[in-house]
């Protein structure tokens, strides 16, 4: 029996560090966009190919956005966007695959036999949506800091206008300054898990009806269709939300 729990199954333990199925996840998506960023630097040309042309289009859309819209140092946080699209869109593509989520090992909770599976989507864990978010938030508060220095980043956050409105507004400063992180994780989270849940719940009902052989081809693939769109959202709003902080650090600098 194919379920899906909220949090990430305990595959095994080296020692005091517990690898989960959506840490196998993720790791394989970082190995496949090292394997292609070296096989596509091998490869590339100054004529391109359909294949580079193909590779190229979304980093080319997601570069334009950036230089659009990051001021003249979009330069410097660039590859910091771009990385963050490409990991977190090969990490919800990856979760499509054929066996992923399917594929594992038995075990029985409460009478129950259900299966673990041995890869899961990494963005269907919390700690991995927190962890990608914690990198955006850290990146804000650098690049706040270096283009108005410790005095001056204080003073935006803690110190309001007019003062006597300080005790009232740094609180709502700081609140402001922490949510980021929630929002970033538990929107990708959220919407990365209940995707999750529609595939599993969509592959259970035909399943039961494969008698309808249509069915239980179409209404999958319809499906796994919508999750390719929106694995290509969520990772061009995570994206483009970090940008945004990183932005208005800089904005913030240049009005000063």
């Amino acid at each position: 029996m194919v379920h899906v729990e909220i949090a990430a199954e305990k595959l095994f333990s080296i020692g005091p560090l517990i690898v989960t199925n959506s840490m196998v996840g993720a790791l394989l998506a970082s190995v496949l966009l090292l394997l292609a960023a070296r096989w596509f630097t091998r490869r590339s040309g100054i004529v391109p190919t359909r294949g580079q042309t193909i590779i190229e289009l979304p980093i080319e859309f997601l570069a334009g956005v950036v230089r659009g819209t990051g001021g003249k140092r979009w330069r410097q946080f660039a590859p910091l966007v771009l990385a963050i699209f490409l990991f977190v869109l090969i990490a919800n593509w990856l979760s499509l695959l054929p066996g992923v989520g399917t594929i594992g090992f038995a075990e029985e909770i409460g009478g129950k036999h259900i299966i673990v599976p041995f890869v899961r989507a990494a963005a269907a864990d919390l700690n991995f949506t927190l962890g990608l978010a914690l990198i955006s938030f850290v990146a804000f508060i650098s690049f706040g800091l270096r283009a108005n220095g410790v005095r001056g980043y204080l003073k935006e956050l803690l110190i309001a206008e007019p003062a006597y409105m300080t005790p009232l507004l740094t609180p709502i400063h700081l609140i402001s300054e922490f949510s980021r992180v929630i929002s970033l994780s538990m929107r990708l989270f959220g919407n990365v898990f209940a995707g999750e849940v529609l595939l599993a719940t969509m592959l259970a009902l035909t399943t039961a009806s494969v008698f309808i052989l249509p069915l239980a081809f179409v209404i999958p693939g319809v499906f796994i269709g919508l999750e390719l769109l929106f694995g290509l959202v969520q990772a061009l709003g995570f994206a483009l939300l970090s940008m945004s902080y990183i932005t208005l650090a800089l904005a913030e600098h240049r009005q000063t």
